[in-house]
């Protein structure tokens, strides 16, 4: 007996959209680095050139729940720009969400744009600059 689903051609179709759409969103992510605290991803089709910077997103996926200020969040979003040849970059924006992969509904955006700095070995600022930039 089949079930009534495999026999509406039309509800096959959404739901093949939507899994598609979704793998879509998911597949421009791709592992930066694992630590203990989580893992962090690059957004490569975020990756914007211009002669003298490059802008790219970031989303970080913690293992233990957060804090900032009143919100509990499990994953954060943020924007660098990264000066190459001035070996430095800055955050221009980050975001929280309660789940992890950036789900669940925003909890915060902050789009205050940060002082540039150089990125020190170890850090996030580091890795984000060598997945742009190459060894420093």
């Amino acid at each position: 007996m089949k079930s009534k689903l495999l026999r509406n051609p039309l509800a096959n179709s959404v739901i093949l959209v939507g899994m598609l759409a979704s793998t879509d969103a998911m597949s421009a992510l791709t592992i930066l680095a694992e630590t203990r605290e989580g893992l962090i991803y690059i957004d490569q089709t975020s990756i914007e050139k211009n002669p003298s910077t490059q802008k790219v997103a970031i989303t970080q996926d913690f293992h233990e729940m957060q804090t900032l200020g009143t919100h509990e969040y499990l994953s954060s979003r943020s924007r660098y720009e990264i000066d190459c040849p001035g070996k430095k970059l800055r955050q221009i924006r980050i975001e929280i969400f309660p789940q992890n992969m950036a789900m669940g509904g925003l909890l915060q955006d902050d789009s205050q744009t940060q002082a540039w700095t150089t990125p020190e070995q170890g850090k996030l600022q580091s890795l984000v600059w060598s997945a742009l930039c190459g060894k420093p």
